[in-house]
């Protein structure tokens, strides 16, 4: 398996983590997930949402970050691998679709952590923190950008 495989691989591994351990924590009503959820649409759009109403959403949010979580298993096995269909798929459009949303969906959640509260100080550290959340799956997109613009198309097997 070359590099830039082994790498794409572990990144992908780390990102099933992130939206598999976000998911579940999601769809078991994590309080503090509803307070992000409550206390941004307050500070941000002066829009009251009911805890049960963010606890509603949560179950959507969960079961979006388990389906993503879902496709990057399958982009995981694709590259793994090194042929056929699931190959394609780990580095096709979807992919790139999927790691982009996952990057700017990491960037939402991470600055939710100051509009829920209305302060940039201490809670710019929280958004810190989750750098990684923002960051691995964008170096994901870039890798499969990176791939379909040189070029580099799975053999046909």
């Amino acid at each position: 398996m070359s590099r830039e495989r082994v790498i794409y691989a572990l990144l992908v591994v780390g990102g099933i983590g992130m939206f598999l351990g976000h998911g579940v924590l999601a769809l078991l009503g994590q309080p503090s997930f509803v307070k992000l959820i409550t206390g941004s649409f307050d500070r941000v759009l002066h829009l009251t949402v009911s805890k049960e109403t963010a606890a509603v959403w949560l179950d959507v949010i969960g079961a979006v970050d388990l389906a993503i979580a879902a496709l990057m298993l399958l982009m995981l096995i694709g590259d793994i691998r090194g042929t056929g269909g699931l190959y394609r798929f780990a580095y096709g459009r979807t992919a790139l679709v999927v790691y982009t949303w996952a990057a700017l969906w990491g960037f939402v959640t991470a600055g939710s952590r100051v509009t829920a509260v209305g302060e940039l100080i201490p809670e710019l550290w929280d958004v810190l923190e989750r750098a990684p959340n923002v960051m691995l799956p964008a170096t994901l997109a870039y890798l499969v950008y990176q791939h379909r613009s040189v070029g580099l198309e799975p053999p046909n097997r």
